[in-house]
């Protein structure tokens, strides 16, 4: 009988740490995500691979020390691609260039946080664009993008994109959902239709901004003082 309880107690408790593990792993059928290559020019980014000799001392008839540069020694031309995979700490810089840009008319960041990822929180103004609305969904589309760096790539993720409506009772949430989350009875389904058009559309924008950004070199970032 104590046998019984014992194995029936480990199943138990495998099925629920199994549970957990499934339920921490993220939906990817519910985020945008790509993986982009990224190569830099190797004469600005790549660490020098020939040291320079040391200077050697020789001493002179009157007995004086006398320091001698060692002549440099000779490098056999780099026949090899000029580009190299971007440095990860390259594209930490370029990431956090597209968080402290913002020109966008079209949208906000807020909340956001550098460090081994960078994440942001993006928000779009939702207008309706019917003339006589039987809705009432005017409001924003809010969605978190978070940006990881390894050497010669970086990964993008936009995930968490959502409605919310000025009135409260009238926010579609979750755009992945097929039912809003206020019930279709007050949103309609051409209306939660053009909802989720909307919301994939803006974030085909910021995900044109952001590789825009990331393709350019952390160094070309313009200077208050340019004109």
């Amino acid at each position: 009988m104590i046998k019984k309880i014992i194995f029936t107690s480990l199943l138990t408790a495998s099925a629920a740490f199994a549970f957990s593990q499934t339920d921490n792993k993220e939906d990817e059928s519910k985020m945008i995500r790509e993986v982009v290559p990224v190569q830099v020019d190797k004469a600005k980014f790549a660490v020098p691979t020939t040291p320079t000799p040391p200077p050697t001392e020789t001493v002179g008839k009157n007995g004086k020390k006398k320091t001698v540069e060692a002549p440099p020694a000779e490098v056999a031309p780099d026949t090899t691609s000029p580009l190299i995979p971007a440095p990860a700490s390259e594209l930490i810089k370029r990431a956090q260039n597209w968080v402290g840009d913002n020109k966008s008319k079209q949208y906000t960041k807020s909340n956001c946080a550098a460090g081994k990822s960078t994440v942001c929180q993006i928000s779009f103004p939702y207008q309706i664009k019917e003339l006589n609305p039987t809705d009432k969904v005017e409001g924003e589309i809010t969605m978190s993008v978070t940006i990881d760096a390894k050497e010669g790539k970086y990964r993008y993720t936009i995930n968490n994109i959502k409605h919310k409506a000025k009135v409260a009772d009238a926010s579609g949430g979750d755009v992945y959902a097929t039912v809003p989350e206020c019930g279709s009875m007050k949103l309609t389904e051409l209306s939660w239709k053009h909802i989720k058009a909307a919301a994939f559309a803006d974030a085909k924008i910021v995900t044109d901004d952001l590789k825009a950004k990331m393709a350019q070199d952390s160094g070309d970032a313009p200077k208050k003082d340019d004109w």
